[in-house]
């Protein structure tokens, strides 16, 4: 049987980027399509204790589900099955719902005199740093989509592998490591190792791929799922303590620190963050989440639309309200929960219009 947690935490993540992508207007911490003028102290908080876990998390889950999912198919089935929820979703939204972003982070930015069509034509034809920021080409959020499609693949592949006599004999030596008592050193070590490795948009394609391999190892093993239960408590002071000591080096160590050290000490530290925090709240799902309820059917059906559609209308109206110069705090409740409040109306739409089922990956 599937394990209701997955989905809560799932669902709980996608339902906060509403959250984290209205905090990034708001926060001193890189570029994005819209930024307002002055920091939020919410948002930057908010944004450094969730930037490094968040997706991470995700691709966990990913493999997770998988394991399920290959209960029921085969792996030809399972990859048919992707190339139609994520594969055709992607092309969709690269077509429909990420230019509007572009093409906002150019007005935003003060070109005035374009014209959308115009923009078109340079979002197409243009390739810089997929960012999008500048207008050019870039999957925007849907990066996630176009990486789980693949790491889907390449990984199920490896699981299936894995079944064969030379995998299994590989599998077999492996495994008591991956999930034994020293697991956590061991993979954190080997994400530490990854994170070191050029990234794709800043994006670690071999990372995500790793924590899709060991959700699914995880569910595979009913030991794994009650050793992380009961240990949850241990989890959660592990996740305290790394938050504390990532503040002390954050503020007080790493402005005085060259550029070599702040890389290693960074992706040290981010990795750390990502592989505990992940941990702990899936351990604590494991204990109070693994219940069926309405909200749940239905969110596991709104929820993948509404990654997809959230971004575009809650940058729009950001576009709109910023420049109102309300206070930060007014315009952070106002973007959230008006995108919040319209993407579900717009899934609501779009979910009764022939072909958007598929389009959108909800069939």
């Amino acid at each position: 049987m599937r394990r209701n947690e997955i989905d809560w935490i799932r669902n709980i993540c996608i339902l906060m980027l509403f959250v984290y992508h209205t905090a990034v207007l708001f926060t001193d911490f890189g570029d994005f399509y819209i930024k307002a003028e002055r920091s939020n102290l919410f948002s930057n908080i908010f944004i450094l204790l969730t930037f490094s876990w968040y997706m991470p998390l995700l691709f966990f889950l990913a493999g997770a589900s998988t394991y399920f999912a290959l209960q029921k198919r085969n792996g030809g089935q399972y990859i048919k099955e992707r190339a139609k929820r994520l594969l055709i979703p992607f092309i969709f939204g690269i077509v429909v719902i990420v230019p509007p972003q572009t093409y906002l982070a150019r007005l935003w930015r003060g070109e005035r005199n374009i014209n959308y069509f115009s923009h078109l034509k340079m979002f197409f034809t243009n390739v810089s740093d997929f960012m999008g920021f500048d207008g050019n080409f870039s999957p925007a959020h849907l990066w996630f989509i176009i990486f789980l499609f693949t790491i889907s693949i390449v990984g199920v592949l490896i699981i299936k592998w894995m079944k064969t006599r030379p995998g299994k004999a590989i599998s077999n030596k492996v495994k008591p490591i991956v999930l034994g008592k020293q697991a956590l050193l061991w993979v954190l070590a080997s994400l530490i190792i990854l994170e070191m490795i050029p990234t794709i948009g800043g994006k670690g394609v071999l990372t995500n791929l790793l924590l899709f391999i060991l959700g699914y190892a995880a569910y595979s093993d009913t030991e794994v799922i009650e050793r992380l239960s009961n240990n949850r408590r241990l989890f959660l002071k592990l996740t305290l303590a790394t938050i504390f000591v990532g503040a002390v080096y954050l503020f007080l160590l790493r402005g005085t620190q060259n550029g070599v050290v702040v890389y290693t000490l960074d992706g040290i530290l981010k990795s750390t963050i990502s592989l505990i925090m992940g941990i702990t709240i899936v351990s604590y799902g494991i204990r109070y989440l693994n219940k069926k309820n309405k909200v749940l059917d239905y969110l596991n059906k709104a929820s993948f639309p509404v990654y997809i559609l959230h971004q575009t209308i809650l940058l729009v109206l950001a576009f709109y309200i910023l420049p109102l110069t309300l206070p930060a705090w007014i315009s952070i409740v106002l973007i959230i929960t008006l995108s919040f409040g319209l993407t579900f109306i717009a899934y609501e739409i779009c979910r009764r219009i022939k072909f958007m089922d598929v389009l959108l990956g909800m069939k």
